[in-house]
C-alpha cells in the first residue's frame, strides 16, 4: 500500500538517534504511522514515540513482534468515532532538569513563506484565536524564518507523571507497562506493547498528582489553562528522575491531504505556502538553546512540487503587499 506521506526523523534534530527498519528498498528511515512503539534516545531526552495518522494502511516492515500487533491500539481503532487526523505520545525521561516554559513545541521553518497571505488578515485572525491560545503563545510569521510556538505542558491534550519504578517493564505485556529505557537491550524486552498509562482507546489517562502542588487542576483542559500563565510555568521544572507523558493530537490538519480542514466544506490547501519545508508532526525544543528535545517531520508528495500554481483559496488569500520569496540568487521581497 502507498501512502503519499512519509513521516522521519527531523534533519534538524540529526543528533537523536531512532530504533526504526528501513523502508523496503530505499536508504532512509521512516516512523510507522500505526500506533507502533519506537524508541529514541538524543542528549536531552530518552524514551519511545508512538504516532498515528488516520488513513494511512499500516506498513509491512516493522520492528514489532507479532505477538503484540492484535492488542495494540492501532490507528483503525484510535480514530474511530473520533474527527482527529493525527495523533503522537512520547514518554521518558529528561537527561536534566528543565523549567516548564522552556520545553516548548508548535512550528519554525528555515525558510520564509510563498503566497503570504496579507498581513492584516492574519492578524485579525490571530485575535480571533487569542481567547483560546497560551498567554505564552508566540508567533513570527513574516519574517525569514517563521516560527509559532508555544510551552509543550499549555498545548499537549493529555499529559501525566510516573516513577520509574512504577512503570518498569514487566513480562506480562500489559498496556501500562514499558521498558526500563536501557536502549541497548537487544533481547527484545525494550519492544513493549504500549505505553504506561494508556488506556483501551489510545489515550493517555492524565495524572500529574507527582507535581505535589493541589493548585495544579487535574482535569487536562483546566490544566492546559492553568499552564497558559507564564507565572505558573515558572514556577515547576521537569525533573529527571520522573518519566513524563506528553500525548498530542490534531482535528483540523489532515497529513494524508496536507490541507487544513476547518469543516467540511472549508478546506486551505497548504503546499503553496510552506516553500517546500516540512512540517514537524512530534517536535519539543529547549527555549533557550534552540536544541530538540525530539523532532520527527511529515513529508508530503505535493511539498516536494511547492512551485507550483497556488489554488483559489492561496490566491484569495495571498494578497499581502510584501512577501518574501526564496531563490537561489538569496532572499528577496516583492512588493
Amino acid at each position: 500500500h502507498q501512502t503519499p506521506i512519509l513521516v522521519t526523523p527531523s534533519a534538524r534534530a540529526n543528533y537523536i538517534e531512532y530504533h526504526l527498519s528501513q523502508s523496503g528498498n530505499y536508504d532512509y528511515q521512516s516512523f510507522p504511522l500505526d500506533g507502533e512503539v519506537v524508541h529514541f534516545r538524543g542528549p536531552l531526552f530518552h524514551g519511545k514515540i508512538v504516532s498515528r495518522v488516520r488513513d494511512v494502511p499500516a506498513r509491512a516492515a516493522t520492528n514489532e513482534p507479532e505477538i503484540f500487533r492484535p492488542a495494540r491500539v492501532d490507528s483503525k481503532k484510535y480514530f474511530k468515532g473520533r474527527s482527529r487526523q493525527f495523533q503522537w505520545s512520547v514518554q521518558g525521561q529528561f537527561s536534566k532538569r528543565v523549567r516548564f516554559d522552556e520545553v516548548i513545541t508548535g512550528q519554525d521553518f528555515g525558510r520564509p513563506f510563498r503566497n503570504a497571505p496579507a498581513v492584516g488578515l492574519v492578524k485579525r485572525g490571530l485575535e480571533l484565536l487569542k481567547p483560546k491560545l497560551p498567554e505564552t503563545f508566540e508567533c513570527e510569521l513574516f519574517t525569514e524564518t517563521p516560527r509559532f510556538e508555544h510551552p509543550l505542558i499549555a498545548g499537549c491534550q493529555f499529559f501525566r507523571i510516573d516513577r520509574p519504578e512504577d512503570v518498569i517493564n514487566t513480562d506480562n505485556c500489559s498496556t501500562t507497562t514499558v521498558h526500563d529505557y536501557t536502549d541497548d537491550d537487544n533481547d527484545g524486552n525494550e519492544r513493549t506493547l504500549g505505553l504506561a498509562g494508556e488506556n483501551d482507546k489510545g489515550e493517555i489517562i492524565e495524572d500529574s498528582s507527582l507535581l505535589n502542588d493541589p493548585s495544579v487542576p487535574r482535569d487536562a483542559v483546566a490544566r492546559r489553562k492553568y499552564f497558559s500563565k507564564k507565572e505558573n510555568l515558572e514556577r515547576f521544572h521537569f525533573e529527571p528522575d520522573l518519566v513524563y507523558t506528553f500525548d498530542y493530537y490534531a482535528n483540523f490538519f489532515s497529513p494524508v491531504r496536507h490541507t487544513l480542514e476547518l469543516t467540511s466544506f472549508f478546506r486551505v490547501d497548504l503546499a503553496p505556502y510552506f516553500n517546500g519545508y516540512p512540517l514537524f508532526m512530534a517536535m519539543a525544543k529547549d527555549k533557550t538553546s534552540g536544541q530538540y528535545f525530539w523532532g520527527t517531520e511529515m513529508w508530503h508528495e505535493r511539498i516536494l512540487n511547492y512551485d507550483q500554481k497556488p489554488s483559489f483559496m492561496a490566491r484569495l488569500l495571498g494578497t499581502s503587499k510584501t512577501c518574501c520569496l526564496s531563490s537561489n540568487s538569496g532572499t528577496s521581497c516583492e512588493r
